[in-house]
């Protein structure tokens, strides 16, 4: 039986792990996934909280999900959450049963199929709890043909303000630790898979989500200060800590307009596996060293835009359907040919 730890910004399973070690912080912060600064015995309390969090879920009758050799649902669309829904959908009434399913690389992590609108989807939690290459591998499994993902990030950009939302266009990836590409067994013989990134996402789902987004801030007069931005370039930073504002000058200088650790990451899988991408982004504070904020004030991000982000989301599921069976950007742009002078 594995412990799913749900709701902490940007963790691998290692962080997750991490934050049940000895340390002198109190509360999990939500970006890094370890103990924020403070007093007191820390470990007991994020093992409080875990513990405390697992006797929830049984006490209300969740069942674990359980590995089956088929999905009890079907759908083409998925949605990988990060913190820019955080627990929104998990709370809300959109979601059913929850699943696993085997792949060449592994179990998957938890899935849960989804409805809204009349639309199936599939739902994954968390980025997938750092599980990268199982993820997309049964995404790919499932035939997933469209993913919306998102996260909370740090402004780079001086024109994306603190609750801005952002529909990223391209990335720069410094996290190099992760699996570099699908392996090479999940796809069909003599598929040699080499993708290109131009563009990084598909320009179909970014106009839908930028479309819905200004309808959603429209619609709400306490939101007229938010804007959305079309485009941008996401810089995945390696993760388990903030920047610095030295590595924030750098990113300035090579091009980024926000700092997150999941999304690029997301693209380049997407691509892999044949899944067309879109991501919708909060922009929850100012990157370190371009201006002052408080964890507390993640908080308050959190309360106000996760509902506003699953809002969003939920709306433009019909338009994306409506996509099946449409030429896409991607379609060109992932299968290499074959390397011979044949």
């Amino acid at each position: 039986m594995k412990l799913l730890l749900t709701g902490v910004r940007s963790a691998t399973d290692a962080e997750c792990v991490g934050a049940l070690r000895p340390s002198r912080g109190r509360l999990l912060d939500a970006r890094t996934g370890f103990a924020r600064p403070g007093r007191g015995a820390g470990w007991r309390f994020a093992l409080g909280s875990a513990l405390a969090g697992f006797v929830a879920m049984v006490s209300a009758g969740m069942a674990m999900a359980q590995t089956v050799a088929t999905a009890p649902c079907k759908a083409t669309i998925a949605v990988i959450g990060g913190t820019y829904l955080n627990d929104a959908l998990l709370n809300s009434s959109y979601l059913g049963q929850t699943f696993r399913i085997q792949t060449p690389v592994g179990e998957s992590p938890e899935i849960a199929c989804g409805k809204a609108n009349g639309v199936d989807f599939y739902y994954i939690h968390g980025h997938g709890q750092g599980r990268w290459v199982e993820t997309w591998t049964a995404l790919y499994k499932l035939g997933v043909k469209e993913a919306i993902g998102g996260a909370t990030a740090g402004g780079v950009n001086p024109e994306m303000k603190t609750r801005d939302f952002v529909v990223p266009s391209d990335f720069i990836d410094f996290n190099i630790s992760r699996p570099r590409a699908l392996p090479k067994q999940i796809y069909a013989a003599g598929e040699t898979i080499l993708p290109r990134y131009t563009p990084a996402t598909d320009p179909l789902l970014d106009d839908i989500l930028v479309d819905e987004t200004r309808k959603r801030l429209a619609a709400d007069a306490s939101l007229k200060d938010i804007r959305v931005h079309k485009g941008g370039v996401v810089i995945q930073a390696a993760g388990g800590r903030f920047e610095t504002p030295a590595e924030i000058r750098f990113f300035k200088q090579i091009g980024g307009d926000m700092v997150t650790m999941n999304v690029g990451s997301e693209m380049a899988y997407a691509r892999m596996a044949g899944v067309n991408y879109a991501s919708l982004v909060v922009i929850s504070n100012p990157a370190e060293g371009l201006g002052d904020w408080r964890f507390e004030d993640l908080t308050a991000i959190y309360r106000s835009l996760n509902k506003v982000s699953l809002d969003i989301v939920i709306a433009a599921l019909p338009r994306i359907a409506g996509l099946a069976g449409k030429p896409r950007v991607g379609d060109a742009l992932r299968i290499h040919p074959e390397m011979t002078s044949k």
